[in-house]
């Protein structure tokens, strides 16, 4: 890029979020700049599971490209009964993704709809003038009317534009395993959850040719070794892997950023703005969603930042946000009370595993169980069907 390189609006951050409102804004005409800090494409820490949810916020195109694997499945474990429920669905609950994938399958959209995509752009200053934003990269300096932050839960762009560091990060950590054939076929079809971890759970993802995705979170504050809970998982489970795992940590955003999420000519989105689900931790499908919607604020706001803000703040309050904040009471119920939720599964379990599934798959939000099965953890009446 050069001095003159000047954009309508530029989006910084290559995932699911960044690419979903290029795409968006660059088919409506604009002149959009989409920006990734690293070489394209690279490995992108994830568990790897679309869920049901994400696979309908998907182009058609990109399913057909990325998603394999599909589990129409889901199996949850709850150690302290004993006991494991089972839910099926015709269509999958959880799909199989690698992230360098379905972010380069998302990327190449935004650029066949007209974005520009400049990658080894690390963003390393703003300034937001009267006018237009400066974004100062290392691919040389350029200029917007309105940013898009969507550069992950620790947000450069976020902290420059003035939003303090998300509390509300939790950890979590991945394997990639190869395992013998046989062992694969024990965990092939089914997408496998485990409440072995305190404040958490743990799970096994199959995705294909003797390859799981294994991996734990917890929403606890407290230092825990989850790397090792995950080698202790993996040998209660009986797998042995076939060489020495990857293994990574991450950070999932359970909860929004303080105050708005929209400020100035600056607008977050995904996991920058805190949009992940506090049950399963799960971030795409606010992603794919939150990208959708500062789109189409920067459209409906006509070139004015003020009420590109203001917009999108309106259509988050319209949609994600409620339900994020009944998935939160669920998930401080679920989490950080065991002994009430081991009453609960006692009583209710296969009723829950159904309704949480079905919020995976999109069919409802967290904010239609407040009345279904928080009550009926607490004693207050029975949990009603699917």
């Amino acid at each position: 890029m050069t001095a003159s390189a000047s954009y309508d609006v530029a989006v910084v951050g290559a995932g699911p979020a960044g690419a979903t409102a290029a795409r968006e804004l660059a088919l409506a005409g604009l002149r959009v700049a989409l920006l990734e800090k690293a070489p394209l494409p690279r490995y992108k820490v994830c568990g790897g599971g679309l869920v049901g949810r994400s696979l309908r916020a998907l182009p058609e195109k990109t399913l057909r490209e990325v998603a394999a694997h599909p589990c129409a499945t889901a199996l949850m474990g709850v150690p302290a009964l004993g006991r494991e429920f089972v839910t099926r669905r015709s269509t999958p609950i959880v799909a199989m993704v690698m992230r360098d994938r379905l972010d380069r399958a998302l990327t190449g959209l935004a650029q066949d709809a007209g974005a520009t995509l400049v990658a080894e752009a690390e963003v390393t200053g703003l300034d937001t003038g009267p006018h237009r934003v400066t974004l100062a990269t290392r691919k040389g300096p350029l200029t917007a009317a309105t940013v898009i932050a969507a550069d992950g839960v620790n947000s450069r762009l976020a902290r420059l534009a003035g939003w303090a560091p998300n509390p509300h990060a939790v950890p979590a950590v991945e394997w990639e395993v190869r395992v013998p054939d046989a062992t694969y076929r024990r965990f092939a079809g089914r997408a496998r959850f485990d409440m072995v971890i305190p404040g958490g759970y743990a799970w096994v993802f199959p995705k294909g040719a003797g390859h799981l995705s294994v991996g734990a979170m917890t929403i606890l504050r407290q230092r825990m070794d989850l790397h090792g809970r995950v080698a202790r998982y993996l040998a209660g489970l009986g797998i042995h892997p076939a060489g020495e795992p990857a293994r990574h940590g991450h950070q999932i955003p359970i909860a929004p950023r303080a105050r708005c999420l929209a400020r100035g000519p600056v607008l977050l989105a995904g996991d920058a703005a805190g949009l992940a689900d506090p049950v399963t931790g799960e971030g795409i499908s606010h992603a794919l969603g939150s990208g959708t919607l500062a789109a189409q604020a920067v459209l409906a706001a006509g070139g004015d930042p003020a009420r590109a803000a203001a917009r999108y703040q309106a259509l988050l309050e319209q949609s994600i946000l409620p339900d994020l904040r009944a998935a939160r009471r669920f998930a401080e119920l679920y989490y950080l009370h065991p002994r009430v939720t081991a009453w609960g599964f006692r009583l209710w379990g296969q009723t829950i595993c159904e309704q949480v599934t079905e919020v995976m798959m999109g069919r409802r939000g967290y904010h239609q169980l407040r009345w279904d099965i928080v009550p009926a953890m607490l004693g207050l009446g029975r949990a009603g069907r699917p």
